[in-house]
C-alpha cells in the first residue's frame, strides 16, 4: 500500500520508494523534478478530463484524416499479405481477413467524458476521491459494465500517453493523441518517414491480432480457435524461429533475451515493419524521388530508427530483459 501511494505522500515516502525501485533496480541517479511527477500523476488520474483538452488540440494541429489514410493503407497491405501466405489454407485466410476487417480503430481520444468537481484536499485524499469517482479509465464504475454490451471504443491509456495498444477482447487498435506527433507522426513531413514511424506502429498493433496470443481470439474478441490444426502447427513452427532468434541476443553483460517472453512483441515488430513498407511501396506506385540523397525506402527505415532511439542504464536493461515482454532497442 505504501509503495502504491508513495507519489501522493510526503517526500520521505517518495525518497524511500525511489531509492529501491529506481536507484537500486534501475540505476536512476536522481528523481525527476517534483513538478514533473505531479503533472504525471494528474495526467494519470484525470485522464478523461484531459482527453477533452487534447481532443480540441488534436483537431487544430493534427489532421485525423491523414492518420486515417495511413491506417487504411496498412489495412490493405496486411490483407494482401495474408492472402499471399503460401503456408496458410483458404479457410484460415478467410477467417483472418474477417477479423482484420472487424478491427475497431480508436484514434486520438475517447468518445465518452466524465465531469468532476474540483477538490481542495491534500494530494492523497484528492487522489483517492478521484479514483473512487472514476473507478477506472473511461468508466464511472467498472461494476456498471457487468451484463452490458462490450464497448469496443473503451480506452485503457490516457490521451497524452506516447504509446499505442491492441485489445484482443475488443479487437481494437488504439492510438492516443500523445503518439500522433513527431518523431512518430507529422502530417506535414515526408510520407516515407511517417510510414517508417507511425506506420510501423500501426502495423505492429494490427499484427498483434495475429501473434501467438492475439491469434487465439476471434473477430468478436472471443477466446476461440479459428485456425485449422494444420495452419496452427505451421504458425507455431514459424513462431519458434522468431523466439529462437531473439533468445540468442544479448541484452546486457551475460543476460540474454527471453525469446518466448518477447515473442508477441517481436512478432508484431516484424509484421509491423513488413506491412508498413508494403503499404508505402503501394502508395508510391513505383516513384523513387530522392530527398537529400535518400530513397523512399531509406527514409522509411530512418523514420523507423528515429522512434526507437533510447539510452538505458545497465541495471534497467538487466531488469527489463528478465521481466519486459518488449525487446530493447539498440542503446547509444
Amino acid at each position: 500500500m505504501l509503495r502504491a501511494a508513495a507519489e501522493e505522500l510526503p517526500e520521505a515516502f517518495e525518497n524511500e520508494s525511489f531509492d529501491f525501485w529506481q536507484r537500486y533496480l534501475k540505476g536512476a541517479k536522481e528523481p525527476r523534478p517534483r513538478a514533473n511527477r505531479c503533472a504525471a500523476l494528474v495526467t494519470t488520474i484525470l485522464a478523461i478530463c484531459l482527453a477533452e483538452v487534447h481532443r480540441d488540440g488534436l483537431r487544430r494541429r493534427t489532421p485525423r484524416r491523414r492518420f486515417t489514410q495511413l491506417v487504411e493503407a496498412l489495412d490493405k497491405s496486411l490483407e494482401s499479405d495474408i492472402q499471399t501466405l503460401p503456408w496458410m489454407t483458404d479457410a484460415t485466410k478467410k477467417a483472418a481477413i474477417v477479423k482484420l476487417h472487424a478491427i475497431t480503430n480508436n484514434v486520438g481520444y475517447p468518445k465518452k467524458w466524465s465531469r468532476l468537481q474540483q477538490s481542495e484536499h491534500r494530494a492523497r485524499r484528492s487522489a483517492r476521491q478521484l479514483r473512487a469517482h472514476l473507478g477506472r479509465p473511461c468508466t464511472t464504475s467498472a461494476s456498471l459494465k457487468i451484463g452490458q454490451p462490450t464497448d469496443k471504443t473503451e480506452w485503457y491509456m490516457t490521451t497524452p500517453t506516447v504509446n499505442a495498444f491492441y485489445s484482443s477482447q475488443n479487437n481494437s487498435i488504439n492510438f492516443p493523441a500523445g503518439i500522433l506527433q513527431p518523431p512518430f507522426f507529422d502530417p506535414q513531413r515526408d510520407i516515407a518517414i511517417n510510414y517508417g514511424g507511425i506506420g510501423s506502429v500501426i502495423g505492429h498493433e494490427m499484427t498483434h491480432g495475429f501473434d501467438d496470443q492475439g491469434r487465439k481470439f476471434d473477430a468478436d474478441g472471443n477466446l476461440r480457435d479459428w485456425w485449422t490444426p494444420q495452419d496452427g502447427a505451421e504458425f507455431e513452427k514459424r513462431a519458434a524461429c522468431i523466439a529462437d532468434e531473439h533468445s540468442g541476443f544479448t541484452a546486457v553483460d551475460d543476460v540474454k533475451l527471453n525469446g518466448r517472453l518477447t515473442l508477441g512483441e517481436n512478432t508484431a515488430d516484424n509484421g509491423g515493419v513488413r506491412v508498413a513498407l508494403m503499404a508505402l511501396e503501394d502508395t508510391l506506385k513505383g516513384k523513387q524521388d530522392k530527398v537529400e540523397g535518400y530513397t523512399p525506402e531509406q527514409r522509411f527505415f530512418l523514420g523507423f530508427a528515429q522512434v526507437w532511439c533510447e539510452n538505458m542504464s545497465p541495471q534497467e536493461s538487466r531488469q527489463r530483459a528478465m521481466t519486459d515482454p518488449h525487446s530493447p532497442a539498440v542503446s547509444a
